[in-house]
């Protein structure tokens, strides 16, 4: 039985979205309201008993089928995990059941690492392989940025696509790590596991700042929140447990193809507890409803309601509107924003205001801007309680602007 993760919440959300041409904002595939489309939850980086896990990966995909998940990568170290029979019970249950179904998608983390002679130091290099077609054997190098881009490219002969895991895990990758690298667009902006060092500290930036300093170069990337989920038999803050980071994926149906194309392009947002009812950018006009989180004390049945605070932010940091409502939104005007403009201060997340970074590339006609076109702003979303010590919980948006 789970035990219940019943650590007070303190949900934020940051959002900052990559806008092409300001006038050519339109409604991203015209959101979850569109016919056919809808917001599909998954994780794409847990682990079973095939390499560190404490589960069976029937144990470990249930669990994650059972907590209104849609669908699950099993990725275990340098392990390629059958599927294929676990789908078919699942497509059994589903149809025995009248459930909703449950995709599983093949993938591996591949586990690298460089040795610096000098000083025995050790550099952590993981990278998940999703979707890929064969086992991916780590490839090494003679660097951090030869050990990245050797598996990067194994992965992709080997039909997957890669996105890089907990760069700060023994501070081991920097963003100019990343940057040097090709055919690399994601990267974990959020990571559960207690070990890995998300936000930084000692002289070496959080993921947020990570990402923000590699998006202020002009180049796209797409930050992913996963639970990176090993224990599932012992629960608690030491353990690496499921449900604390996910992404939630747009698509037109629950497929293996769809859900990777939308993956690919970033038509997904990564969260850690907040969650959108519907997020619009058209007439240049950015909308946002938001899905009001409530809980009701079991003791004395008082009803807690969160409250959010938006913060439209512009080019340089510069603060462009408030917004406490539930349906925030902000007109768009004339010099908002620049191309490859600094990336958003996120010290409110040091002094315990709260901040969330939410990202997304846009495109003209079809076609993915150059790396040099990328403009961007940024929309900070925060749910707080005041005056009491909370978790925090974090979302990441990606979202296509078509």
């Amino acid at each position: 039985m789970r035990k219940s993760f019943d650590h007070r919440y303190l949900l934020s959300l940051l959002a900052l979205a990559l806008i092409y041409p300001l006038g050519l904002l339109a409604d991203p595939a015209e959101g979850p309201g569109k016919s056919g489309v809808r917001w599909y939850k998954g994780n794409t980086h847990t682990h079973t008993l095939n390499s560190d896990g404490d589960s069976s990966p029937g144990e470990v995909a249930h669990w994650y089928r059972d907590h209104g998940y849609d669908f699950l990568v099993l990725s275990d170290h340098n392990y390629l995990t059958e599927i294929g029979e676990l789908q078919r019970e699942f497509d059994r249950e589903t149809e025995r059941e009248k459930g909703g179904a449950f995709l599983l998608i093949p993938g591996e983390e591949v586990t690298d690492q460089f040795i610096e002679e000098s000083d025995n130091r050790r550099y952590a290099v993981h990278i998940n392989a999703i979707a890929n077609a064969r086992v991916v054997d780590p490839q090494g190098g003679a660097s951090v940025r030869e050990v990245l881009q050797r598996n990067i490219d194994a992965i992709h002969a080997a039909g997957g696509f890669p996105h890089v895991n907990h760069p700060n895990y023994n501070w081991s990758i920097t963003a100019d790590d990343l940057y040097s690298v090709t055919r690399l667009r994601h990267f974990e902006i959020f990571n559960g596991h207690p070990q890995v060092h998300d936000w930084g500290g000692g002289g070496f930036p959080s993921l947020e700042e990570l990402w923000d300093a590699l998006l202020s170069r002009g180049r796209i990337y797409y930050g992913i929140a996963v639970d990176d989920a090993h224990s599932f038999q012992k629960w608690g803050t030491n353990y690496s447990n499921p449900g604390r980071g996910w992404v939630m994926v747009r698509s037109e149906e629950l497929s293996r193809a769809a859900i990777l194309t939308a993956l690919k392009s970033g038509d997904f947002y990564a969260s850690t507890g907040v969650e959108f009812l519907e997020l619009t950018a058209g007439g240049g006009r950015l909308s946002i409803r938001i899905k009001q989180r409530a809980e009701v004390h079991e003791k004395w049945g008082l009803l807690n309601e969160f409250k959010y605070r938006t913060t439209f932010v512009g080019k340089d940091g510069r603060i462009l509107k408030i917004d406490e409502s539930m349906a925030p939104s902000y007109e768009l005007q004339p010099g908002d924003f620049q191309r490859r403009c600094v990336g958003l201060d996120t010290g409110a997340l040091r002094t315990g205001q709260g901040a969330v970074l939410l990202r997304a590339p846009g495109r003209q006609t079809g076609q993915r801007p150059a790396d040099s076109d990328a403009k961007r702003t940024m929309v900070k979303l925060v749910e707080q309680n005041a005056g009491v010590a909370f978790l925090w919980h974090d979302c990441f948006l990606n979202f296509q602007t078509l």
